[in-house]
């Protein structure tokens, strides 16, 4: 457990002394009213040129760095992460916020477009601030994820509540303190603090005008239904098991070390982790024996290759998927600390169809490897689930390689690679299936957050329209010549 609460207090608890770290006054119904309220009033956030508050992002960006020795205890004292992860993370973020100003201005300008034969009307696009983003955050990157869908909400022209997971808050209160004491638009960023109950309070208000989740599918596919009722928009960034698929003609060992990275980083809490792994049958034999050595010397802890669970809900379902896989399946592990929160890296090989670790997102140190030996056969394994956050594929052979990734239904495919996918801010990042809908990050994450506006200005006032009631019979016969003569190419 890594938070509770006792009476309107939440507890933030240290996931692995159990210590307590802080102490914060949970939100309730009358302050998150008062503060939907507050940032639906106030426009004088959205009222700004796009320019001005691209200024005002990296101003916050840049006090952000002057503090990450503060983020980063932070960070620390409520996830349990090793120091270089929790500098990967505070690097990605500020990666983030200075990629997506740099494109911001073009993403958001206006567009013209072509009038086609309206030749006496002028046509463009803008991209217009929706009003007031509810950014619900998940636990495992308290400083990545609430930080770069806030500031894309912020960037696009919105106000913000945040409501940060209530096992994870103080970095998101710490944010909030870095914009107050930098950025003078305080209703622009606001902070709400408590549990489900809370954040349902934010999905159903009236007053929020797109919601922004990342987390479970099973919490998403709820706020889904809360925001159908008025048909509210709603970006969900949902889970994933995120395949990777190496062929006959891969490096191996660029494979073995993207897998284990993939698997095993932050404790494989992170929702673009891999965890189903399909080694094509002729390279099966000696993959299976090179990441089987490779991973002993993989190791968790303090001094480790990566940190402890965070909470210890999903540590418990981690160690119920490995308890059910060794019942039928060769499990090899790596090395752990003593402690509880501490999960030791785990290879499962050939788990059986029906097993949990098949069926269900693991969100852990633990990669499923299984061999494959026809394509048809790989697709129905990797799609059964219905998740399709990302993927990965290792090979040399380019042709057969974009054959396979046209057949994958993911939001994301690196080539030879895993993860980095996320810190490259321009491209958009998102799933499908029950992995999620809509997209952050890149051109299409910012106007994820705008009102798309298509506006058709006449140019020449003083001319009736051709199509005006009133006209003859000629017209009708010019029209029909008109459209023989320009459409039969």
């Amino acid at each position: 457990m890594t938070a509770k609460f006792e009476n309107n207090n939440l507890i933030v608890l240290n996931p692995l002394s159990g210590d307590k770290v802080d102490t914060l006054t949970v939100s309730d119904e009358k302050y998150i009213n008062d503060s939907i309220l507050n940032a639906k009033i106030d426009s004088s956030w959205s009222s700004l040129s796009v320019s001005k508050r691209v200024s005002y992002i990296n101003k916050f960006r840049k006090e952000l760095l002057k503090n990450k020795k503060e983020i980063a205890s932070t960070i620390k004292n409520e996830t349990g992460k090793i120091d270089f992860d929790i500098t990967v993370e505070i690097l990605t973020s500020l990666e983030h916020l200075k990629q997506i100003a740099s494109i911001a201005k073009k993403a958001l300008k206006i567009q013209r477009r072509n009038a086609g034969l309206m030749k006496t009307k002028k046509a463009y696009v803008k991209y217009e601030p929706l009003g007031v983003a509810g950014v619900i955050a998940p636990w495992n990157y308290p400083l990545a994820t609430p930080l770069t869908s806030s500031a894309e909400a912020l960037i696009a022209g919105n106000n913000v509540l945040l409501k940060p997971s209530e096992h994870t808050p103080l970095t998101s209160k710490l944010l909030k303190k870095i914009w107050d004491n930098a950025i003078e638009y305080k209703n622009a960023f606001q902070i709400i603090i408590g549990g489900a109950d809370v954040g349902g309070s934010i999905v159903k208000n009236n007053n929020i005008d797109i919601i922004c989740f990342t987390g479970s599918t099973s919490v998403g596919r709820t706020i889904a239904k809360q925001c159908a009722e008025t048909l509210k928009p709603c970006i969900l960034e949902l889970g994933g098991k995120d395949p990777m698929i190496i062929l006959n003609d891969a490096n191996i060992h660029r494979a073995v070390e993207s897998a284990i990275f993939g698997g095993m980083s932050n404790a494989g809490q992170t929702c673009i982790s891999t965890e189903e792994v399909f080694v094509e049958d002729g390279i099966y034999n000696d993959f299976v024996e090179k990441i089987s050595n490779r991973i002993k010397s993989i190791k968790s802890g303090s001094t480790g290759d990566y940190g402890s669970m965070i909470i210890a809900q999903n540590a418990d379902k981690v160690k119920r998927h490995i308890e059910d896989a060794s019942k039928k399946s060769k499990i090899i592990y790596g090395e752990s600390d003593e402690k509880d929160m501490f999960l030791p890296p785990a290879l499962v090989f050939e788990p059986c169809e029906d097993s949990f670790i098949v069926n269900e997102e693991t969100f852990g140190p633990v990669l499923s490897i299984r061999k494959f030996s026809n394509e048809e056969d790989l697709f129905e394994k990797i799609h059964k689930t219905g998740f399709g956050l990302s993927s990965s594929i290792f090979g040399k052979n380019k042709k057969r390689m974009n054959e396979i990734i046209k057949k994958l239904k993911t939001g994301t495919v690196s080539i030879n690679d895993v993860m980095t996918h996320y810190g490259i801010s321009s491209i958009p990042f998102g799933g499908e299936g029950v992995s999620g809908i809509g997209r952050l990050h890149g051109k299409e994450g910012l106007r994820a957050f705008s009102r798309t506006k298509s506006i058709v200005v006449n140019r020449f006032n003083f001319l009736n329209e051709i199509w005006w009631f009133g006209r003859s019979e000629k017209i009708n016969t010019l029209l029909n010549k008109v459209m023989n003569l320009i459409f039969r190419y």
